[in-house]
């Protein structure tokens, strides 16, 4: 599970990464990617999932994950759909 507070993203009571604006980070300080709209995109500006209706579709590889299983994977924070999609795609759960 993934938790939220203020920016940062934390597994298990360590910090992982953070989000600023619309991007998310790494820890180390690398952007992994952002997200605009209903569009998750990685940090070279390469489209790799989107939601659409009830659920969010990874580009390569066709997973399919339902949006309310993504809210029970990251606690926290006040971050539109999106951006919590693009923490679970860009961070893992």
């Amino acid at each position: 599970m993934l938790k939220i507070t203020g920016n940062d993203i934390f597994r298990a009571g360590e910090k992982i990464g953070w989000v600023e604006g619309s991007h998310v980070y790494a820890h180390d300080g690398k952007k992994l990617g952002y997200f605009s709209g209903n569009y998750i995109y990685g940090y070279d500006g390469r489209k790799i999932a989107y939601i659409e209706g009830d659920h969010l579709f990874s580009g390569g590889s066709g997973v399919k994950v339902p949006l309310e299983k993504i809210s029970e994977l990251i606690e926290g924070g006040i971050l539109p759909e999106a951006g919590k999609c693009a923490i679970y795609v860009l961070l893992g759960d």
